[in-house]
């Protein structure tokens, strides 16, 4: 039997990669041979916490699932949210096919079908789970709604929980809500992340800021989009006319999740990610590699592994905590 080499580096939780997607690898190559994760690799799959990766000269596949675009001067492969095309060395993915998340997805496929008093039983007009702030304006929006009426907040901020304590249920936490507030940290086109998806999987109507493009994906008539208003304000007033128009708030229930269901259904039950990695592994180890052997490349590669170096040194937190200092005070350059 084949044997398929793979090491998997710079992932910030390994069990990631460990216990989610070696399940998808070795599914989509089952037919082909074994899958082996060993120190000496054909091929390496890695993620963006690191520069672990510039240290194996063979096919390198980038997952991708944080605000930041791929780098193909030193991934071969890519696989992330982004709308981009670049030859066969990037697979869009979307997070519902993210291993972690296909249960919700599968709910979020359902949640416009479920029996009528599942949405009229929701006692609670809307949620707020959320750890830290990002770049958006959703603590301006839980104000603005909490002036309204009463936001459940689950998360480490704003906790206005009997404990005080995060939730431990985020999914049962949503589904007592009509709406939950689904603010992504950026406003980036396709930095689409599973805050909406678990608004949905909750049977909830997602209050939405973020990617610019989530109409691609999600259908705009199942939830609202406040990348469409100017105001937090604005933003407000939408929603509180869902909620005072009743029989509006259940026909938005009543609307598919998903803008094209038969996509999103074949990819939730199916394994893109197996599929991908099943094309490249079929060029064997040499005819897969794409990045490019110049001497450009290989220096520019140079410099990537030299930084990496760097960052690993047991000086180098203490000096980029006083370079930040002086940057912000404007002591020193970008």
């Amino acid at each position: 039997m084949q044997q398929f080499k793979f090491k998997y580096v710079d992932f910030l939780r390994e069990e990631n990669m460990r216990e989610g997607f070696a399940a998808l690898l070795r599914d989509g190559l089952k037919d082909l041979g074994e899958v082996v994760f060993c120190d000496d690799p054909d091929y390496v799959l890695c993620s963006c916490f690191g520069r672990e990766v510039t240290h194996y000269d063979c096919t390198r596949i980038l997952l991708l699932g944080e605000n930041i675009r791929p780098d193909f001067n030193l991934y071969d492969y890519a696989i992330g949210t982004d709308w981009i095309t670049y030859e066969d060395r990037y697979l869009h993915f979307q997070w519902y096919n993210f291993p972690h998340w296909n249960e919700m997805a599968r709910l979020a496929l359902q949640k416009h079908t479920l029996p009528e008093e599942v949405y009229l039983n929701k006692e609670k007009f809307c949620n707020f789970v959320v750890s830290n702030y990002g770049a958006n304006p959703i603590r301006a929006m839980f104000e603005e709604l909490g002036s309204y009426k009463r936001v459940e907040s689950g998360g480490r901020s704003r906790n206005n929980q009997p404990d005080g304590e995060p939730i431990e249920d985020k999914l049962a936490f949503q589904q007592a809500c009509r709406f939950s507030l689904a603010f992504e940290n950026a406003q980036t086109v396709g930095y689409c992340t599973e805050k909406i998806l678990d608004a949905f999987a909750a049977a909830t109507v997602p209050i939405y800021w973020g990617d610019p493009a989530v109409g691609r994906i999600y259908n705009p008539d199942a939830f609202i989009n406040c990348n469409e208003f100017l105001t937090v304000h604005g933003m407000a007033q939408k929603v509180r006319s869902v909620e005072e128009t009743p029989g509006r708030w259940l026909w938005m229930m009543r609307q598919p999740a998903f803008r094209d269901e038969a996509a999103a259904r074949r990819d939730i039950f199916g394994n893109p990610f197996g599929d991908y990695i099943r094309q490249i592994v079929l060029q064997g180890p040499k005819k897969s590699r794409r990045r490019s052997p110049d001497h450009w490349s290989g220096r520019y590669e140079q410099t990537a592994r030299q930084a990496a170096r760097l960052q690993r040194s047991f000086w180098w937190p203490g000096y980029a905590k006083v370079e930040r200092n002086l940057v912000k005070r404007g002591w020193m350059r970008r």
